[in-house]
């Protein structure tokens, strides 16, 4: 047997067709909703997202993975590579003014000497500057530095430039073009860069890489740039299930990681959280039983008035408590923010939503940050990630969402080390409503899994 082993895409090469048919069979995963598809119901397709073709075609990025299996059967196929080599001396990654944790050095060296993966970097443990030692080791090289959001594409320029004085760096987004060799560019304006670095690129780095995962367009955009030997993507919350997660390790690598957010936590890097989780009574009275996910939660959640007094009183007693509070809430939807909003006070409040511009956005947490009491901030998604506010004291997650990304992501906001607090204290909500009870034990569950200590109130 032989692989052959290409930038994008490999193939096994192999008279043994029986086993070939068992890693088409072993490859391959049942796609959400495939029941529903037209092309399924017509017996056109099997209903399965086959990750190696039936002629042993796949995407490099998945030949470890490969390798591991078929070394179970003792099977030891030649490799032979087909790309030219890109590999050259590397520049001192060392940036002035920063001192490297050691897992820090150990995700720079791991990118570097294995060229292509996933590096996965809890939230608040330094990713961007990861990121910066590792641009600046390749610096000399084309590179493109992916983005799904514009905020974050504008933080990365800031850092890379403004604090670690990296020169030849360029921005590329919707109302926004800087030419550079290093070119930082939202997946959205990736046509701007098709004739000056899809073909020449060398690196390709892919920041909040598991938000790539699944579309078609964002997929289509990292599984490009035939030349970038470089492939890294950085996340602090990777896919667990089994299609996004393969998409993303086919075309960037294997997921590595040296330390995990507790570790973090007992190392004194990141605030300790005190997480609570309140339990709220079952109100449904047997209604929800009829009733859609939607209706459920714009019925239990967005206009529940007892579960959003709740967070009024507790909003209320930290700030009794605590004169310097810096409460974040989050919320699944502009409703629910704005009803809190009302609820709480306009005037007491700031709120974040994904229509205020970037500078409105930092006026809003400006303001949030320099008030001399506590305030209190409320968002949507946009506060999800991207956003780097230390002070936050208190964290109430009122949205009650399932998803191990969103919760994390979410929980990360609030983890950031400031000299203003040693812990920082996360309110959560265990729902009993149809659908929303299970979510609510999703959360517990990832909660725990990080390591997180949980108090029921």
């Amino acid at each position: 047997m032989i692989i052959s082993v290409n930038t994008l895409n490999s193939k096994i090469n192999t008279d043994n067709q029986k086993l070939l048919a068992s890693l088409y069979k072993l490859y391959s995963e049942s796609t959400p909703g495939y029941q529903y598809f037209a092309a399924y119901k017509r017996g056109h397709w099997d209903g399965k997202t086959h990750f190696i073709t039936k002629s042993g075609k796949f995407k490099t990025g998945l030949l470890p993975r490969i390798l591991e299996d078929l070394k179970k059967i003792e099977c030891y196929p030649e490799i032979v590579y087909e790309s030219e080599d890109c590999t050259s001396e590397l520049k001192d990654w060392e940036i002035e003014g920063f001192s490297y944790y050691d897992y820090q050095r150990d995700l720079i060296k791991i990118g570097l000497d294995r060229k292509r993966g996933v590096i996965k970097s809890p939230t608040g443990s330094g990713k961007t500057l990861i990121m910066a030692g590792l641009v600046k080791a390749l610096h000399g090289k084309k590179m493109v530095l992916l983005f799904n959001a514009k905020q974050l594409l504008t933080q990365s320029y800031e850092f890379l430039t403004e604090v670690c004085g990296i020169e030849d760096v360029g921005l590329c987004y919707g109302e926004g073009y800087i030419y550079g060799d290093i070119m930082l560019c939202t997946v959205q304006s990736i046509e701007k860069i098709l004739d000056t670095h899809m073909e020449e690129a060398e690196v390709l780095m892919v920041d909040e890489c598991h938000e790539f995962s699944n579309g078609k367009t964002t997929l289509a955009a990292i599984g490009s740039f035939p030349k970038a030997q470089y492939r890294l993507g950085f996340t602090a919350t990777p896919p667990s299930d089994i299609i996004p997660k393969y998409n993303l390790e086919g075309t960037l690598g294997p997921i590595y990681s040296s330390v995990n957010t507790s570790e973090l936590v007992k190392e004194g890097k990141l605030a300790k959280p005190i997480i609570q989780l309140l339990d709220l009574p079952y109100s449904a009275s047997g209604v929800d039983e009829d009733m859609s996910y939607l209706e459920i939660y714009e019925t239990y959640i967005v206009n529940n008035e007892k579960r959003n007094n709740l967070i009024k009183d507790i909003v209320n007693e930290i700030k009794r408590t605590n004169k310097r509070a810096r409460i974040l809430i989050l919320t699944k939807s502009l409703d629910h923010g704005r009803a809190l909003e009302n609820l709480l006070g306009s005037g007491e409040v700031q709120f974040l939503e994904g229509a205020d511009s970037i500078s409105e956005r930092y006026k809003s947490i400006s303001r949030f940050r320099r008030t001399k009491g506590s305030s209190t901030l409320i968002g949507t998604k946009i506060l999800q990630t991207g956003i780097n506010i230390e002070e936050i004291t208190h964290f109430i997650n009122a949205r009650g969402m399932k998803s191990e990304i969103a919760t994390l992501q979410a929980l990360g906001r609030a983890l950031r080390k400031h000299d203003s607090k040693p812990r920082v204290y996360v309110y959560d909500f265990l729902d009993k409503e149809k659908y929303l009870k299970a979510h609510a034990k999703a959360r517990r569950k990832h909660y725990k899994n990080e390591g997180h200590e949980i108090i029921i109130l």
